[in-house]
């Protein structure tokens, strides 16, 4: 399992709609969530370029989203 990748292919498929809370309940349904610290993962994705966040106001935590750099990375990585 590339922890990774997974995450994100699904912030890729909720770009911009998604927080923490619903990355780690898609990682729930793919059967790894608890296994790997979500927001340390989400936090190297950010330093390597390959995701970004955004506030709103409308959420109370950032929002994610895949640069350019991640979608490189996922069509790389397929």
């Amino acid at each position: 399992m590339d922890a990774k990748k997974v995450i994100v292919e699904l912030i890729a498929k909720n770009d911009g709609k998604w927080t923490w809370y619903q990355l780690e309940r898609g990682l729930n349904s793919r059967n790894i969530g608890g296994q790997i610290n979500t927001i340390t993962e989400v936090e190297a994705l950010i330093a390597d370029g390959l995701l970004t966040m955004k506030s709103d106001p409308n959420y109370p935590a950032p929002l994610y989203l895949v640069t350019e750099k991640g979608k490189a990375f996922l069509s790389t990585n397929s």
